[in-house]
């Protein structure tokens, strides 16, 4: 589909890089010469600006630093606000949480050219959907077995101890007895029929729950319940070792 450089739509980026930001930024611009584009790191920010004032689109990553999991798109599921989701990110909890929300389109930056994010621009903003091609399996129901289901308390324990910390530091970082950490770890454990330690951080990672980069290890969907917690003269992220 060809540009529309007399449309003036005005849209609001949320990336946690700005640079990252920027170079959307451009894009969007490239594909609309007088869009008038707002670029935030912050999801807070981004919210007060839509709030202020609702724009012709939004797009954003799956990863924000103020935000629990994708808590930045929850005030949108009764809204027709065109979303575009521009992410890598194709773990299991990231695209559970994307099930459950509404969103026009779903980028994949790193599979997907610029041409490709032309077109996902253009679809978007009509109210239309666009989907990677590599998200495309992912986004089906999968099938379900309740008796291996966490619940939310479980998946928040298995964020915390998923990054090999002890019910003792666990304990102390989820505001529960010791006690309660290891009850819970081994109901995580059989629930998932885990034997060692060493698979349960694996699985952790695997699934999202973790994240572990050179910069630390951050918890997808619980950082700010673990900051609430978390006792002021202890940091609730774990050194890496």
């Amino acid at each position: 589909m060809p540009s529309l450089p007399t449309l003036t739509p005005r849209i609001v980026v949320l990336k946690a890089d700005r640079f990252y930001g920027d170079t959307i930024a451009q894009q969007v611009r490239l594909c609309w010469r007088g869009a008038k584009v707002e670029v935030f790191q912050k999801g807070f920010d981004a919210l007060d600006s839509i709030q202020a004032k609702m724009p012709d689109m939004f797009i954003t990553g799956v990863k924000i630093d103020d935000m629990d999991g994708l808590e930045h798109l929850e005030p949108f599921v009764e809204r027709k606000l065109p979303i575009l989701v521009v992410t890598w990110r194709r773990d299991l909890r990231t695209v559970a949480l994307l099930r459950g929300l509404r969103y026009n389109g779903i980028f994949d930056v790193k599979l997907d050219g610029y041409r490709d994010f032309s077109r996902a621009l253009e679809l978007v903003l009509e109210g239309k959907s666009y989907v990677s091609e590599s998200f495309v399996p992912h986004m089906k129901p999968p099938r379900r077995i309740t008796l291996d289901e966490l619940t939310p308390k479980e998946e928040e324990v298995l964020a915390v101890i998923g990054d090999g910390s002890d019910d003792q530091r666990a304990a102390v970082r989820l505001g529960i007895s010791p006690h309660t950490v290891n009850t819970h770890r081994k109901s995580i454990m059989a629930k998932l029929r885990l034997h060692q330690k060493g698979e349960l951080v694996c699985y952790a990672v695997q699934m999202g729950y973790v994240h572990i980069s050179p910069t630390g290890v951050t918890y997808p969907g619980f950082e700010r319940q673990l900051l609430k917690r978390a006792p002021r003269d202890e940091p609730p992220k774990a050194n890496v070792a």
